[in-house]
């Protein structure tokens, strides 16, 4: 399971890896990075704890660069 801490840099992983994805490749890109900087500033959030299903989001995010063909970075 992962920390919140791990979360967090998934996270910005994430965000980086979409700002490295050509327009062509990710044409939809603000949705999914406006999603991310709403995660990031909750995370970062005096007394905050990773919501049930942000987890699975966060996964199923990195799932979908995946496939694609964006690369990401190692989790």
């Amino acid at each position: 399971m992962k920390t919140q801490n791990d979360s967090l840099i998934h996270a910005r992983a994430l965000q980086a890896d979409i700002l490295a994805a050509p327009d062509l490749q990710l044409p939809r890109r603000e949705v999914l990075l406006e999603w991310l900087d709403g995660f990031v500033k909750r995370a970062t959030a005096p007394a905050y704890e990773v919501g049930g299903t942000e987890l699975d989001d966060l996964n199923a995010l990195d799932q979908f660069l995946r496939k694609e063909n964006i690369p990401v970075a190692g989790t």
